[in-house]
């Protein structure tokens, strides 16, 4: 299939879609804004990747409307794929794009009415020919928002099991937390020091915390990190291209994330891929996708007392730990294995391209 998608480059998971669907054989064009431009080369290189001439700060996703338009006038598209439903989603709605797939994350569903943006949402939804998610809970709320029916598909972010496995890696002799979450306020990494710094006052175990990933929290963190008298136990490893994120995550014990909304955790999946166990925020996603005192521990949003308790758990218990790990990979891999996920989302963009094949 020829497929255009109409969503924001830098999104790890534009590139995920992107990358998947060129990989499996498919012509993919990416329209973005330019202030969402990939700046990591992560790009699969057989993606074109064309830029709308507003950004959003000018109004871009009203403004692009017009330009995108045009450009999917001309390039005979099978299906089109709107990624953000307040955003490029109201952009292809509003541009009249046909056989639209509008996909949710999650976040921009939940943060609707919270944001003012329910309108444009719900213009989305009622545009797309199919709709698309990354987890159960989503359609639940896209639901509750557009009451008519609608072609709705689940379709989870995919994790690539081999590259994502177990792997002997050097790594010191401290127990080592991570934090795989972009340093953005919504991800509360502030939290996990604060959880963090608990632990090192109540738990006399060698430990240290590496806080993976890129953001415009990123001097906030360490600051905090400073003045809390943790900074010598935690190291910030700045953005991390996905490739090597297999290898970065093998040198990490427990992940812990306290983000208080979370709708899909693809970075917690491929955490779990590498057997490696979690301690998060009990929010729909990752109830979704944890097993309660069995893959990780599920914490009350925003509870760093309840957090640091569990790390101590997983600190103290090598063998536990280990034993997590394993099912860990054992539940997810049937669930999120790459290329049933490609499988799902070619599903939904034959659905809202009119096709049966």
């Amino acid at each position: 299939m020829k497929i255009a998608f109409a969503a924001a480059a830098c999104s790890p998971h534009t590139v995920k879609w992107v990358n998947a669907l060129a990989a499996a054989g498919h012509e993919i064009v990416l329209y973005t804004m330019t202030n969402h431009e990939q700046l990591h080369g992560e790009i699969n290189e057989a993606v074109q990747t064309q830029y709308l001439p507003y950004t959003e700060a000018q109004n871009g996703v009203k403004k692009n409307a017009s330009a995108l338009r045009d450009a999917l006038s001309g390039g005979s598209f099978n299906a089109v794929v709107a990624m953000d439903l307040s955003t490029y989603g109201f952009m292809a709605a509003k541009a009249k794009a046909n056989n639209v797939l509008m996909v949710s994350s999650g976040l921009d569903v939940y943060n609707a009415a919270k944001t003012g943006s329910k309108s444009a949402v719900v213009k989305s939804i009622k545009h797309g020919a199919a709709i698309a998610a990354t987890a159960p809970n989503v359609i639940t709320k896209i639901k509750e928002l557009f009451k008519k029916d609608k072609p709705y598909f689940v379709t989870p972010f995919g994790v690539d099991m081999e590259k994502f496995s177990k792997k002997d890696v050097e790594r010191g002799s401290e127990v080592c937390f991570g934090s795989l979450k972009f340093l953005e306020h919504h991800n509360s990494v502030d939290l996990v020091l604060e959880a963090f710094s608990k632990f090192l006052a109540r738990a006399e175990i060698p430990t240290k915390l590496k806080v993976v990933g890129s953001g415009s929290m990123t001097d906030a963190l360490k600051q905090k990190a400073q003045s809390m008298g943790i900074a010598d136990k935690v190291e910030f490893t700045g953005y991390v291209k996905n490739e090597d994120m297999p290898n970065v995550i093998n040198t990490i014990d427990v992940v812990v994330q306290m983000t208080p909304e979370e709708c899909f955790g693809v970075s917690g999946v491929e955490a779990m891929a590498c057997e490696v166990p979690m301690v998060a925020s009990d929010t729909y996603g990752a109830s979704e996708y944890v097993l309660n005192s069995v893959t990780g521990y599920l914490v009350k949003a925003g509870n760093t007392d309840a957090c640091c308790d569990r790390m101590i758990d997983l600190a103290k218990n090598e063998g536990g730990r280990k034993k997590m790990g394993e099912s860990c990979r054992e539940d997810v891999l049937p669930l999120y294995n790459l290329p049933d996920c490609v499988k799902k989302f070619e599903e939904a963009l034959r659905a809202a391209a009119g096709r049966t094949i």
